[in-house]
């Protein structure tokens, strides 16, 4: 048995609406009334949350998709997460 947690893990909140549009992707906040718009990469790595997966797991998504290094994608990732957790977005699962 492993004495490590699991990392934790994200997903869209359920008051949150969150659509790709065209090459960006839209959040509608509907509790606060405000939108958050994310480009390409954000938009591929909150779809990557519908899967509940772990920073680890979207960094590696993205890293498979577009041409940047592991920590770049890192702090990408964390940056994102953070501040779409910050506005109410998403949440760990």
């Amino acid at each position: 048995m492993s004495t490590e947690s699991e990392p934790p893990r994200y997903r869209v909140e359920p008051h949150a609406r969150f659509r790709v549009m065209g090459d960006e992707g839209v959040f509608v906040l509907q509790e606060a009334g405000e939108v958050l718009v994310v480009n390409a990469v954000g938009a591929f790595i909150v779809e990557q949350l519908q899967a509940e997966r772990s920073v680890e797991e979207i960094v590696i998504a993205v890293t498979d998709r577009y041409a940047v290094d592991q920590d770049r994608a890192q702090a990408d990732a964390r940056s994102l997460l953070d501040a779409l957790l910050g506005a109410g977005a998403i949440r760990q699962a």
